[in-house]
């Protein structure tokens, strides 16, 4: 029995390391802004041991899968993680991003982690059901997030005043509240705040937009390389499942099945 079990662990030990060969070594930093569960959250000084969320189950299965010697840097918001990319001092912005127009002008991006929908929430009896129904009245939303521009997009065609919020759970909680009458986020974060926090609100049905969300790199040739590697282990984990798992773990389904080539990929 005892060489059995030994023969057994044998093949795994091998097998992983077959695995790990396939990639050769690498090393670079990966910065997260760690604003929200489920996306991202670090506590404490912002190590491995202290990183939380989507984002932290993604990258620690890479690290396990290849070997490579991947460090975290916790960055203040979303500018300053962009900001950190561009200079150099991080090499993946990893914050559960939307594939959008607007980043795609200055940075490559990765192949689709998994796909959301950008939707406006009301409280459940609230009178409105269209966005006409909206017209002239304040959208909350969260600074920074896809959302933001989408509806800033649209906002004048519906008299829209546009109301960002810089903490995400403060914006809930006003529309929750009626403070703020509509307030337009992603189908996965309203459905954390209604499963995590007693919430209850109604989506309109006409939806704001569709993104793939993936991670963010330089758009110079060794980060598209970085890139290049780093799908393929994504690739290995979107046919074992391991993403289709952590999506449901963290945003209560399977968030894979709604990636769409509708929606935008990196185009270089």
């Amino acid at each position: 029995m005892k060489k059995l079990f030994a023969s057994i662990l044998l093949v795994v030990m091998l097998a992983s390391c077959a695995f790990a060969a396939d990639f050769a070594p690498r090393k670079f930093t990966v910065g997260t802004a760690a604003t929200s569960l489920p996306y991202t959250y670090m506590k404490g000084e912002g190590t491995w041991e202290d990183w939380e969320g989507a984002e932290a189950d993604f990258w620690n299965e890479i690290r396990k899968r290849t070997g490579w010697d991947i460090q975290v840097k916790r960055c203040a918001d979303l500018a300053t993680l962009f900001g950190e990319l561009d200079s150099g001092r991080i090499d993946v912005a990893a914050n559960c991003l939307a594939i959008t127009p607007s980043r795609l002008e200055a940075h490559i991006a990765s192949d689709p982690i998994y796909g959301d929908a950008q939707v406006i929430i009301v409280k459940p009896e609230s009178k409105y059901k269209t966005f006409e129904d909206l017209r002239g009245l304040e959208i909350g939303c969260t600074a920074g997030q896809a959302a933001q521009n989408t509806v800033e997009k649209i906002a004048p065609k519906f008299n829209w005043t546009v109301r960002p919020y810089d903490d995400t759970a403060a914006g809930f909680m006003d529309a929750s509240l009626g403070r703020v009458p509509a307030f337009a986020h992603t189908v996965s974060t309203v459905e954390k705040f209604e499963r995590e926090q007693g919430m209850k609100f109604r989506m309109l049905d006409q939806k704001l937009f569709g993104n793939n969300v993936g991670w963010w790199f330089r758009d110079d040739k060794d980060s598209a390389a970085l890139r290049d590697d780093i799908n393929k282990v994504l690739a290995e984990m979107h046919r074992d499942g391991t993403v289709a798992k952590i999506t449901e773990k963290f945003f209560y389904e399977d968030m894979t099945q709604f990636i769409s080539d509708q929606w935008l990929r990196t185009n270089r």
